[in-house]
């Protein structure tokens, strides 16, 4: 079965939104940062089948991620997780292929349904 990778530092949201994914039979992979996140890429690529991101991340921000996960799996999809609207982070991340925006805080079938939607 295909997962999904989260990323997000703040561990009371990856952990939410783990657990919202488990129970609707997702298989999850998380991350608290940007170089584990790439770590996981690099081992599990292939069984990834879509990429959450939240934007504001201490170290190695959003954006710089998901640039360097293009590097590794181009056609990998990924969904920004962010506090800000689509229109603001999407000017952080000219250039840079998006399949979605969810914004904080989610309403859990809205998430689910965007990665599903992404994931076919």
């Amino acid at each position: 079965m295909k997962s999904v990778l989260v990323v997000d530092d703040n561990e009371l949201v990856r952990n939410l939104i783990e657990v919202v994914l488990k129970e609707a039979g997702l298989e999850v992979l998380s991350a608290a940062s940007g170089a584990a996140a790439l770590d996981l890429i690099i081992k599990h690529g292939s069984t990834i089948a879509c990429h959450l991101q939240d934007l504001s991340m201490p170290v190695m921000p959003g954006e710089e991620v998901v640039a360097e996960v293009h590097k590794i799996e181009p056609d990998l999809p990924v969904i920004i997780l962010t506090v800000d609207d689509a229109r603001q982070s999407a000017s952080r991340l000219s250039g840079i292929s998006i399949a979605g925006y969810v914004q904080k805080p989610f309403d859990p079938g809205h998430l689910v349904a965007k990665v599903r939607d992404v994931m076919r």
